[in-house]
């Protein structure tokens, strides 16, 4: 695989400077990083523009900008501030993960989704496997997708200060209205945790890890990873949540004695992407069988996700009529980059033939490429579309650009030639989305704008910076692939992490 971070000496002066934005955007009470920030003379413009006034949607969206945690985003940062190192780095890093394993912060009293508390069930059998109990450490479920992260319940609309509106859930006090724990953003988190447990407490002399078994980054990832295992489908797969998770479309559902069985039926390959790559790293540090072997049942789940006739990966899959059927309403453009990023393109070639990876990403490329007036690639968009980049998506097309160079450069030069020149392009195209919010920082927007994503959200206006897109620059930057730990066997210094004050 390709490592690019062998022989690196320096840091670039803008990933210290996205760094310094990344530790500088978090709760003032809580310490929680944030997810957005917008500039204070646009934030009046940019949620006027941002859904309906008076609309529950158009509230919850500009809540969650405001002050949200989306738990996946939380995870990009630390993995950053982890490659990085230097004791501030690390308990900055440190920081969302003991919160995590508190499991409660500031009013929000759980933060983890469990039963019988909310009724979330991982196991039809046995709706006590995985408990609401925050006590419980060890059987616990997943932590909410977003929370709020100064830990407030009751809050107002950022627009204009409301802090009622008649038609809210549950009651007319405006409050924290998202609670789904999904599956992708929980495998960030224990990706997160295990950067950061590789980091502190691996022995690279010795080839050893110390506190293998009371380190709470490795105590917090497999209690995750017990949930994952106990949603994983009979093709592989694992579910998106757990019973009980709210989903408009089925209000009324009830699978069992739950009702909301949505998300529970759908399988998302780009959460398996995620939680593929969790497991693989659990794997190598704790070589536990039973994480293998949730890996090959996710092998399985991507064979039967391919389309062999069109050479890319499915979103997902939705189990109906007493069968899981391909979702095929939508392309996903990530589902293809992170697949060879994650994967490698050696391991999809050995498994849907040769060239394979490069076919994904000539597929993803022709459905979602980004082009300027010439037909230059600039970066790419979330689906079928030519108009609209998504920086964190772009990013991560540059690290499966640059995987397919590495890969294709001996038996296919022009392969692994175009492969590079896309990577080049891309990261040229995306850099006016680059902002300096403040003297010495660098951010970078969500996407070039706003506009519905068919997976379920809204991408936003350019003048909303991101911690997601400006850690997965970072990584492009840094040439670093967070779904694998870093090469073991390099000595501290050639990795270059160095603390920063």
């Amino acid at each position: 695989m390709f490592n690019p971070l062998a022989g690196a000496q320096t840091i670039p002066v803008d990933c210290e400077k996205m760094i310094r934005w990344i530790r500088s955007n978090v709760s003032p009470s809580t310490q929680l990083p944030l997810s957005f920030q917008i500039p204070p003379d646009q934030k009046q413009n940019v949620y006027a523009d941002m859904g309906e006034a008076q609309s529950v949607p158009g509230i919850i969206e500009r809540m969650i900008v405001e002050e949200g945690l989306v738990i996946y985003d939380g995870a990009i940062g630390q993995i950053a501030l982890t490659m990085l190192g230097g004791d501030e780095n690390l308990q900055k890093a440190y920081h969302p993960l003991a919160v995590y394993w508190e499991g409660r912060v500031g009013e929000l009293n759980h933060i983890r989704a469990g039963y019988p508390v909310n009724s979330f069930v991982y196991n039809q059998a046995n709706p006590f496997a995985v408990s609401s109990d925050v006590r419980a450490y060890g059987q616990r479920g997943f932590i909410f997708r977003i929370i709020n992260a100064h830990g407030r319940y009751n809050t107002s609309d950022p627009l204009d200060g409301k802090t009622e509106f008649k038609d809210f859930p549950t009651w007319p006090t405006i409050h924290w209205e998202d609670w789904k724990p999904v599956a992708g953003e929980n495998a960030w988190v224990t990706l997160a945790a295990l950067h950061l447990f590789h980091k502190k407490y691996f022995n690279a002399e010795h080839q050893f890890y110390e506190h293998l078994g009371d380190a709470v980054e490795l105590r917090l990832a497999e209690e995750l990873a017990r949930a994952a295992i106990l949603l994983q489908a009979e093709n592989g797969g694992i579910r998106m949540a757990p019973l009980g998770t709210y989903h408009p479309e089925d209000e009324n559902s009830v699978l069992g004695e739950v009702r909301h069985s949505w998300w529970y039926q759908q399988i998302s390959t780009e959460n398996n992407i995620s939680w593929y790559a969790a497991f693989r790293m659990l794997y190598k540090i704790t070589q536990k069988a039973i994480y293998k072997q949730a890996m090959d049942k996710i092998e399985y789940y991507f064979k039967e996700a391919w389309d062999a006739e069109h050479k890319f990966l499915y979103q997902g899959m939705t189990f109906k009529n007493g069968r899981w059927n391909s979702n095929d309403q939508h392309f996903a453009t990530d589902v293809q980059t992170w697949g060879i990023a994650a994967l490698s393109p050696e391991t999809i070639d050995e498994w849907f033939g040769e060239g394979a990876a490069h076919a994904m990403w000539q597929v993803a490329k022709a459905r979602s490429g980004a082009l300027d007036r010439n037909g230059k690639l600039l970066g790419v968009g979330y689906t079928d579309e030519h108009d609209r980049i998504s920086v964190e998506w772009t990013a991560g097309a540059i690290l499966a650009a640059r995987e397919i160079a590495e890969h294709y450069k001996i038996d296919h030069p022009q392969w692994a030639e175009t492969a590079a020149a896309d990577g080049r392009a891309m990261r040229r195209g995306v850099e006016f989305l680059k902002a300096e919010p403040a003297e010495g920082q660098v951010a970078y927007a969500y996407s070039s704008k706003r506009d519905w994503i068919p997976f379920g959200w809204f991408s936003h206006d350019p003048r909303v910076l991101s911690l997601a897109s400006t850690g997965w620059m970072f990584f492009v930057d840094y040439h670093f692939n967070p779904f694998f730990l870093p090469a073991a066997d390099l000595p501290e210094s050639s990795l270059a992490f160095i603390g920063m004050k």
